[in-house]
């Protein structure tokens, strides 16, 4: 008897679009809420917001091993949820939905491997170094007095 070659092919329930998973889900998605118009009240941003940090957030596996980020992943996460808080306090319409463009644009340049490994590790180590900033205690009489400093303002 002779062997017989089976082939298994199955049809994707999704087109495949992009890199940046493993089905392209979230390029597919990029792409079809990328071609939303924009939206006329706060309310209606919220979800195409919390839409992106999510979609941001299931990346960081992939950019991780694209781009040879050394960070850890709870941390590259940590740090691009600081980035979305950070915006929180946006208030105007436009302003949001601007910036709901430019972090699709990002999200689809880096899934798309169309950025340079410099460029994704810089924005990170950018972002480590504004957070150190950030938590770091300031400097008063006291802590200068024991440390045998001069105090920062005299």
């Amino acid at each position: 008897m002779a062997a017989r070659l089976r082939v298994f092919s199955r049809p994707l329930s999704t087109p495949v679009i992009g890199c940046g998973s493993s089905s392209g889900l979230i390029a597919a998605r990029n792409a079809a809420q990328k071609s939303i118009s924009f939206s006329n009240t706060l309310a209606e941003t919220a979800p195409r917001v919390l839409s992106l940090q999510r979609d941001f957030l299931r990346s960081v596996p992939w950019i991780k091993r694209a781009y040879g980020v050394m960070l850890p992943v709870p941390e590259m996460r940590a740090l691009l949820t600081e980035a979305f808080r950070a915006k929180s306090g946006t208030s105007e319409v436009h302003t949001v939905n601007r910036l709901i463009v430019m972090g699709r644009m990002e999200l689809e340049e880096t899934l798309m491997l169309w950025k340079g490994a410099s460029h994704v590790n810089n924005w990170f180590d950018a972002a480590q170094e504004a957070k150190a900033v950030a938590d770091a205690k300031p400097v008063g009489f006291l802590d200068s007095f024991f440390e045998g400093r001069p105090a920062p303002n005299a």
